[in-house]
């Protein structure tokens, strides 16, 4: 185990966890992801089946089928070390290592929720993704990484940025820079909320009129330029190849909820959406981000 997790991690029950965890345990996002990791999901009923039960299922059945950038990602690609940014229950790197063939000698998955890296353990027991893997687990914010500096081949996250102060989203993105190797990849899978999407202006405004508590996940936004220049700020194009930043093929004209109202229809106009090239920027619900050459 590397040397940063040893001198400010506790290994207990198969996670590092910082040994200031009280601190960290007080924090609201903390806590509000430690009760949303017990049910977000909806995984809750693989460990009602048990084990042997689940072995017998297809993963996908429990997971769901991943798609956007992770569909172009190609087989049978083996990567040193691979860390994975918000790794939630291990979704991600279960449809990469059971559908595209993925694998690693470290993995490194660092998440803020308890009960979601619990369900991550429970699920590598049943779909032993990542098999020839040692599995580094860490309970803490990402915007500090327990890894050396330039240590990490390949870097994941979906659908994670959105969910953290943009403050926060910087620092981590210096620590992608730092810990990401000379000629590493990374891939952010619908990773930036989109300010300029219509539909995410009309639910920032519902959000105003009937605060229920919708929007203490969601916490930030940005432009497609704002997120080119978070990357490059961040300076790791100095680490990789070029850096694609492009919208994610989510269009959003109208939300599908406002407050606790559903919007008739809004699905359905929705994906009747066919922008132009010009709109994409525009309509896109989010942006993705990845190094050029990973992908297909």
């Amino acid at each position: 185990t590397n040397s940063r997790l040893q001198e400010s991690f506790q290994h207990h029950d198969g996670i590092f966890f910082p040994k200031d965890y009280e601190i960290l345990s007080a924090a609201d996002q903390k806590q509000l992801w430690d009760k949303l990791g017990s049910t977000y999901y909806q995984t809750q009923k693989a460990e009602e089946l048990g084990q042997e039960t689940l072995r017998t299922i297809d993963y996908q059945q429990i997971t769901g089928k991943i798609g956007g950038l992770w569909n172009r990602f190609p087989h049978d690609r083996h990567f040193e070390t691979i860390l994975e940014i918000g790794c939630g229950y291990g979704r991600a790197s279960i449809n990469l290592s059971k559908g595209k063939n993925l694998s690693c000698a470290q993995y490194y998955g660092i998440d803020i929720s308890e009960p979601l890296l619990r369900r991550l353990l429970y699920f590598k027991q049943a779909y032993d993704f990542y098999p020839s893997a040692t599995f580094n687990l860490i309970c803490n914010s990402a915007e500090n990484l327990p890894l050396a500096d330039d240590s990490a081949d390949l870097i994941i996250s979906n659908a994670v940025l959105m969910h953290i102060e943009l403050e926060k989203v910087e620092a981590l993105l210096l620590e992608v820079a730092r810990v990401l190797k000379p000629g590493g990849t990374f891939v952010f899978n619908n990773s930036f909320h989109n300010r300029n999407c219509p539909g995410h202006i009309l639910r920032n405004l519902s959000r105003k009129i009937f605060p229920f508590g919708a929007n203490s996940i969601y916490l930030n936004q940005q432009t497609l330029p704002e997120v080119e220049s978070l990357l490059k700020n961040a300076g790791i194009a100095e680490k990789c190849s070029k850096i694609v930043v492009e919208p994610n093929p989510h269009y959003v004209l109208l939300p599908e909820e406002l407050g606790r109202f559903k919007v008739p229809l809004a699905s359905e106009i929705n994906r009747s959406l066919k922008p132009s090239t010009a709109q994409k920027a525009t309509l896109a619900y989010s942006f993705n981000a990845y190094s050029a050459g990973v992908l297909n």
